[in-house]
């Protein structure tokens, strides 16, 4: 079983609803949200909680188990959803975890900070925002660089033209486009069904939506937008991999910025820099604000839990 100071697994509940909205949560955070993913991935969703009669600190758990039974606590959204960790800009005192002989934690922390302490064991993260308190004129002059300022011009000026979708109307035209990324990417469980629940749950409140951009009426390229009143994250983008690169994607942030603005954010999170692994994609969007914002990572496996994990690696 895990462990953490004096803190204890429970169930979802509203209290959990009510300490989102309290401490600056986000939907990443959101019960509503991760009973979509528990369902989905078979897990078992829990949050890990200081008081479970008036919690003031709490975390999402998915329970996973392999087919030897082996454990592991993720403490975090399973899936294509970056981190999680704890509501609100809490400390994690990572020594303080410990699990059983056959048990593991993964752990993704909300990036609430700018300067992360640096940690033993611990990684760091990296994403860029964009402080949605600002004007669109301050936004768009100051914050995003001027290489895709113009390339927004420039797809305006080549007839690109975006649309805002509230239903599964969106996901229609931004499927084939995702589901071919997908299919390269070797992401086999992501379906549709997983994406149109979480556009049925939450676009009626307003808190996802999909832009597409077409050319000549034709989809070119999309992005799934997901978030609360606190943090809207450019959660999922695709592009059509014949198209010519004519400003769509910076075009489609814009918009997204500007709408999620519109609908009471305070941040438009770009979610999951991989300056390393994927530069390209770390320069177009640090292109788009270089507001940078830091989130822990930890692992840590049991003896008994990397010994299993070994064999099967071995034998499968």
């Amino acid at each position: 079983m895990i462990r953490y100071k004096n803190y204890k697994l429970v169930k979802p509940n509203s209290l959990i609803g009510d300490l989102i909205t309290k401490y600056n949560g986000s939907i990443f955070h959101d019960v509503e949200l991760n009973k979509i993913i528990e369902k989905n991935f078979n897990s078992e969703l829990f949050y890990l909680v200081d008081n479970p009669k008036n919690p003031q600190h709490a975390a999402v758990v998915h329970i996973t188990k392999n087919i030897l039974g082996l454990k592991k606590y993720n403490i975090r959204p399973l899936s294509d959803i970056p981190y999680a960790g704890f509501v609100g800009n809490e400390e994690v005192d990572f020594n303080a975890f410990s699990v059983g002989f056959f048990e593991s934690i993964s752990y993704a922390g909300f990036p609430y900070t700018k300067n992360t302490k640096e940690v033993k064991n611990v990684s760091i993260g990296e994403t860029a925002m964009v402080d949605l308190t600002l004007n669109e004129d301050d936004i768009f002059n100051s914050v995003i660089h001027s290489k895709r300022r113009n390339m927004i011009r420039k797809a305006i000026s080549e007839g690109i033209t975006v649309k805002a979708y509230f239903s599964t109307e969106g996901l229609n035209f931004f499927w084939p486009l995702l589901n071919e990324l997908h299919k390269k990417l070797g992401y086999t469980k992501l379906a549709y069904n997983y994406y149109n629940e979480i556009l049925e749950t939450f676009a009626h409140k307003k808190q996802t939506f999909i832009l597409i951009a077409f050319k000549n009426d034709t989809p070119v390229s999309g992005v799934f937008i997901l978030g609360n009143q606190n943090f809207m994250h450019y959660y999922k983008g695709a592009s059509c991999f014949e198209a010519k690169n004519e400003g769509q994607g910076e075009l489609l942030q814009w918009e997204a910025i500007k709408l999620a603005k519109s609908l009471g954010a305070i941040k438009y999170d770009l979610c999951n820099l991989n300056k390393d692994g994927l530069p390209e994609i770390y320069r177009f969007k640090t292109g788009i604000s270089r507001d940078i914002f830091n989130y822990q990572k930890y692992t840590q496996s049991s003896f008994g839990y990397k010994i299993v994990n070994r064999i099967i690696k071995t034998f499968s």
